[in-house]
């Protein structure tokens, strides 16, 4: 053991770093904080949006659309007993 260690014991579940820094701003001024509007809004739903990310979005509402239709015209309902349709049965 150092003699570091030996001159300041801890204590259990203390924390072995001391933070006494003065964190609480008393003296500067809390800045207003200004409301967004309508394109600052547009603007943040915008980041992180990739470039084909709406013509991606449309086309995957038209493929459910076209597969809603495909199946209203087969006439295949889904059953969600899990039973093979009747046609099948023996």
């Amino acid at each position: 053991l150092n003699s570091e260690e030996d001159s300041c014991p801890m204590v259990k579940g203390e924390c072995q770093t001391s933070n006494k820094g003065d964190y609480a701003s008393d003296g500067e001024e809390e800045k207003e904080v200004a409301a967004l509007d309508e394109d600052d809004i547009a603007l943040l739903k915008t980041y992180g949006v990739g470039p084909y990310s709406k013509a991606i979005k449309t086309l995957e509402t038209d493929i459910g659309k076209m597969n809603k239709r495909v199946n209203d015209i087969r006439g295949v309902k889904e059953s969600d007993t899990g039973l093979a349709p009747p046609s099948q049965w023996d």
